[in-house]
């Protein structure tokens, strides 16, 4: 597995979060925020049962791709 930044990923992609193998189904990017500066990402992911996790991070964060 290869580590990415949330930011470099897209629709499609699989990841490993939550110990689950997900595949990524819609993502969003937000500007950056006053308190911490910097932008955020909203995944909307899909495990192998179907059921839907929810992921908030900073664009900047890294994650297991392949």
């Amino acid at each position: 597995m290869v580590k990415k930044k949330y930011f470099e990923l897209k629709v499609g992609d699989k990841i490993i979060s939550f110990g689950e193998h997900l595949t990524i189904r819609k993502m969003e990017f937000s500007g950056q925020g006053i308190k911490q500066g910097r932008s955020k990402v909203r995944v909307e992911a899909e495990n192998n049962k179907g059921e839907i996790k929810i992921i908030i991070r900073l664009s900047g964060d890294l994650v297991e791709a392949g």
